[in-house]
């Protein structure tokens, strides 16, 4: 008891060796152990020993099933990033050289006039395949279409001109009608296809000369609202002695061709300048044209 007095009124000051406690005039050493007893009231220092439970209790505690723990919320799934489109680059231009070859070398037409009116014998022929009965013997189509080409040749020359005259008027009528269809056509086409259409054309007809494709010459392609070139002034002068000669075309042409040659200029002045106003009003025309072609 003195010594939890002491402690308990007195000032401590702590040194390696242990507790010096002053007061009332006197000192006293005491030991760690000492003070520590002191302060637990001489109990033993220690944790505390856990009770057993009851036996009981200890059955039932036993015998009670674990409650489940509660599941945890599952984290959401995070949204999918959206997948990168590969961008597929540019393709690269095609050569407009290699392209302009390809179409000068093609065998279809870049443009195309409008199908020519069909001739009466063939309007007959028509009429006599649209009438002819199926044939029997499972004949090829080619077959049949050469047998009534021969009926059709041989019934034409028995027919007689009032009958073949129906036939000419349609064609007539036809023809009329195509050439309205020409000059449509040749009104709202593109002047520059016509130009390269007649470029494949020529290409053509040189390697038909050449023998080195198959197939017959292309004619070009001519509009007939285009003013006519004027006509030279040696031309001029064949037109005006042609007018009203006889004799063979070939000998009377060569004859004037001599005759053209061997003319002074003097002689040859008017047909000059008849073939110059013929050339001043082409050129005037030809601008007209030129105009309402660009405008179209």
């Amino acid at each position: 008891m003195l010594s939890r007095a002491l402690v308990s009124l007195s000032r401590v000051a702590v040194s390696r060796s242990g507790l010096v406690v002053r007061g009332f005039g006197a000192s006293a050493l005491i030991n760690k152990t000492a003070v520590k007893a002191a302060a637990t009231g001489g109990r033993k220092s220690g944790p505390a020993k856990a009770k057993k439970p009851a036996p009981k209790a200890a059955a039932a505690k036993k015998s009670a099933k674990p409650k489940r723990a509660a599941s945890a919320a599952k984290p959401k799934r995070a949204a999918a990033k959206p997948k990168r489109v590969a961008v597929k680059k540019p393709k690269a231009a095609p050569n407009k050289k290699d392209v302009h070859e390809k179409v000068l070398n093609s065998k279809r037409p870049i443009v195309a006039l409008p199908k020519q009116a069909p001739s009466s014998y063939s309007l007959f022929v028509r009429d006599m395949w649209k009438g002819t009965p199926p044939r029997e013997g499972g004949e090829a189509q080619e077959a049949v279409f050469a047998a009534v080409s021969r009926e059709a040749a041989s019934a034409w020359k028995a027919l007689s001109e009032a009958g073949k005259q129906q036939y000419h008027k349609q064609h007539d009528d036809l023809r009329a009608q195509h050439a309205q269809d020409v000059r449509k056509w040749w009104a709202g086409v593109d002047r520059a296809q016509v130009a390269l259409e007649n470029k494949r054309r020529r290409r053509h007809n040189r390697r038909v000369a050449q023998k080195a494709v198959a197939g017959s010459r292309l004619p070009l392609l001519k509009d007939p609202l285009a003013p006519k070139r004027p006509p030279s002034a040696f031309l001029v002068f064949m037109k005006e002695r042609l007018t009203g000669s006889s004799g063979p075309v070939k000998e009377t042409c060569r004859a004037f061709s001599a005759e053209w040659n061997s003319m002074p200029d003097a002689a040859k002045a008017p047909y000059v300048a008849a073939a110059a106003v013929e050339a001043d009003v082409y050129k005037s025309a030809a601008a007209k044209y030129a105009s309402s072609s660009s405008s179209s």
